[in-house]
C-alpha cells in the first residue's frame, strides 16, 4: 500500500519535473538532481523544488517525488 501511495506522487509532479527524473540513473543524491535539472534547463520554479529536497541518497523517482509530497503537503496518512 505504501508503495502505491509514493508511486502516485510522481503524477503530481510538473511534466518537467516528471521527465528530468525519469532520465536519472539512480541511486543519486540531491545536487546530483539539481545538476541534471540545470543541464536540461529547467525553469527556476523546478530547481527550487529541487532545492527544497532533504540532502539525501535518493534511490528512485518515486522516492523523490513522495519526499517533494511532504515537503509541500506533509506526511501522507
Amino acid at each position: 500500500m505504501e508503495n502505491e501511495t509514493k508511486s502516485g506522487f510522481i503524477t503530481e509532479l510538473p511534466m518537467e519535473a516528471q521527465k528530468i527524473l525519469q532520465s536519472m540513473d539512480f541511486p543519486v543524491k540531491r545536487n546530483e538532481i539539481i545538476a541534471q535539472a540545470k543541464k536540461s534547463g529547467a525553469i527556476p520554479d523546478i530547481l527550487r523544488e529541487f532545492g527544497l529536497l532533504p540532502d539525501k541518497q535518493y534511490n528512485s523517482a518515486e522516492e523523490v517525488a513522495g519526499e517533494l509530497h511532504i515537503v509541500y503537503m506533509g506526511v501522507p496518512s
